[in-house]
Parts: structure tokens; sequence; C-alpha cells
């Protein structure tokens, strides 16, 4: 009678040990089943343009926000550090954030003025901004037309000297007294987008990288 009981009990065990060596089979069966079901995330196609139709679609973006790397040298001084750019019709904000925190700096505002706040607790208003920043700091931003230059393309209320690669890509640029070299594009938003640039007047140097682009409704202008 002990032997009998004995040998149920074996037996149930035995067949809870083999649904519970089936569980994770049938777990992973499930798992590929719904992969090979899941929708793909559609990819925003690239968009065949020439260099006219490239260039005005470029300067009618109103919002984007770039992030990525900025190096500022201004004859023997130098800055390096995470940079993020956003802009939505007039306003900018731009904002530099050195190593660890220090030699920051915020400027936002529209074409009227900028308001600059720096990591220091300094802020003040600009309302030519180029030659007052020359003024307090030795160096200066080109803001109005650099938010047309991280796109690829010349500030379109400046006359400018520009020279287009073979896929006409703008490769050199020179507008407001600054030379601008553009160094690679990735293809970003459906959109042949700079990658590397550097921007240069006098002993002021500045070199980006973009590491990310958003550009809400570039689908649309694409498409149009």
């Amino acid at each position: 009678m002990g032997w009998l009981i004995g040998s149920r009990v074996l037996s149930a065990r035995r067949r809870r040990l083999g649904r519970t060596r089936r569980l994770p089979i049938i777990v992973a069966t499930a798992v590929v089943m719904a992969a090979g079901c899941a929708t793909p995330v559609p990819q925003r196609p690239f968009i065949e343009l020439d260099a006219a139709e490239r260039r005005d679609m470029l300067r009618d973006i109103a919002e984007f926000r770039m992030e990525g790397r900025l190096a500022l040298k201004t004859g023997r001084r130098g800055y390096s550090g995470t940079v993020s750019w956003d802009q939505n019709e007039d306003v900018v904000d731009f904002r530099f954030r050195g190593p660890f925190g220090f030699g920051g700096f915020r400027i936002h505002g529209d074409a009227e003025r900028l308001r600059v706040k720096t990591t220091g607790g300094d802020e003040f208003l600009l309302t030519d901004p180029e030659r007052e920043m020359t003024d307090r700091f030795g160096w200066s931003l080109p803001v109005y037309s650099m938010r047309y230059w991280i796109l690829g393309v010349s500030d379109p209320e400046v006359p400018a000297d520009e020279a287009m690669d073979d896929e006409g890509l703008l490769n050199k640029l020179e507008q407001a007294g600054w030379r601008v070299r553009y160094d690679s594009y990735d293809e970003s938003h459906g959109l042949m987008l700079p990658r590397r640039m550097e921007m240069e007047h006098g002993d002021v140097r500045i070199k980006v990288m973009a590491d990310r682009w958003d550009i809400p409704g570039s689908a649309l202008l694409a498409g149009r």
C-alpha cells in the first residue's frame, strides 16, 4: 500500500514538472509570434530635391530642435560642452552647458531682443547681440543667421556667397563676415541635415556636431 501511494505521488510530481518545463517553451513561442506580427515603425522616406527646392524648404522650417556638442575657441581661450537649439518661429532658445555644469549660458528671445543668462548668475538683455556680446565677452555668436546655418542653408536676409557639393548640399558659405564650412551631413526626418560644421569670424571659431534632430511637421514640409 505504501508503495502504491509513493508511485502515485511520484507520477503527480512528474506531470507537474513536465508542465513546468513546457511553460517557458510556450511563452517563448508566443513572444516570437507576437514579434512577427508587430507592426513595424514607419520610416520617413528620403526626399529627393534639387538645390533650390531644398534651400526653400529648409528656410520654411519654423520649428525645430537640435541637440549636440559645441566647441568655441576665441584666441587662446577655448570652451566645449553640449548644446541645444530650440527654434519656434522667431523665438530662439539656445543653451550651452560646459563640463560639470561650468561655463554655461542660455540665450533666449526673439528678433527684438535676446536675454542672456549665465551659470554664474549674470543676466542681461541684448538688442544688438553680436556687438553687445563682443563688448561684454570679447566674442559673439551669430544667433539670427545661425538658426539657418545649422539647417544647412544661408540666411535669406543677408547677401551670401555659397558653394555646393556634387549632391547639391551646401559645402561652404560666406555671409555677414562669417565663413561657414560643412564637413558632413546625415539623413534625419527624411532630410539631409548637417552633422559637422565649422563657423569662423576673425579669431572666433565655432565647431558644432549635431547628434539629434527633432523637426515637427517635417514630413508635411517634405511632401509639399
